[in-house]
């Protein structure tokens, strides 16, 4: 069954607007015979940069957007697909305007830092729109609280087992309830935690079964902390694309107050230094 998205959103509304822009700005400029040579400096660059200027305002307008819960201005997944949409075309716009002359300058610094922002917004869009579907993966569907509480469960079981067989077990049922999600915090970006006492309960539960008689109480102890492991890992992927996603907003954000800043340095330059 079809299911709409931002990029699909009524019809891919904000798409055609996105190529019916581009499709003006590059005829302009290929229409255009400037009497020197192309760029910001002619009538034409000065009007692409105006719309890239108000471009860039506009798009950072997005963050304060999502914040008016009770703004009656257009829904956010709607400001979203325009934001997307828009945001590409601006790449063709800011190149137009730049005439393609690049050098060590203001100008190509703004110039660079809308590539950086639009290519990091590209990212942006991939993880917005294959993360519910792994994040539905990672965890089976379940809430990272009712996860939480499968562990506990697991917990409950192993240690009831383990009062019946020697300390030395209960030992390594009591670490394995103990262990962390992560031991250090720059492990979430990867998902694995070396030190996972769970892990290591399970090696030495499968140890102590192949090197004794069958005991079915090791066996189903074994078998409680394979699931809780694998619990564990599915926590830990889900952990891992969050804290990936977040790393890229951060970036996202930073990039693009960085152009804005970037973009009044230019304005001025162009102003009032040329």
């Amino acid at each position: 069954m079809y299911q709409e998205n931002i990029l699909t959103l009524n019809n891919f509304r904000f798409l055609k607007w996105s190529l019916a822009l581009i499709l003006v700005c590059i005829g302009f400029y290929l229409s255009d015979s400037p009497q020197g040579q192309a760029g910001g400096g002619t009538w034409l660059g000065y009007t692409l940069g105006t719309i890239g200027a108000i471009l860039i305002i506009w798009l950072m307008c997005f963050g304060l957007r999502k914040r008016a819960y009770s703004a009656n201005i257009g829904s956010v997944k709607m400001w979203l697909s325009a934001h997307v949409y828009l945001g590409f075309s601006l790449l063709i716009i800011a190149t137009l305007h730049s005439g393609f002359h690049f050098g060590i300058n203001v100008q190509t610094l703004t110039y660079a830092l809308t590539v950086i922002v639009i290519f990091s917004g590209i990212w942006g869009v991939s993880l917005y729109l294959s993360k519910p579907a792994q994040l539905h993966s990672f965890l089976n569907g379940k809430t990272v609280e009712e996860s939480g509480e499968a562990l506990l469960e697991i917990d409950s079981q192993s240690e009831n087992i383990a009062r019946q067989l020697t300390p030395p077990i209960q030992e390594i049922i009591k670490a394995s309830a103990n262990t962390k999600i992560f031991t250090h915090f720059w492990q979430r970006y990867f998902g694995k935690n070396a030190n996972c006492k769970t892990a290591a309960a399970t090696k030495k539960i499968t140890a102590l079964y192949a090197s004794s008689e069958r005991n079915s109480l090791i066996e189903e102890l074994y078998i409680l902390q394979l699931r809780r492991e694998l619990q564990l890992n599915q926590i830990r992927g889900y952990l891992r694309l969050k804290g990936w996603n977040e790393i890229w907003l951060v970036l996202h954000v930073a990039f693009s107050f960085g152009l804005l800043a970037a973009l009044i340095a230019h304005v001025v330059a162009v102003f009032f230094y040329w």
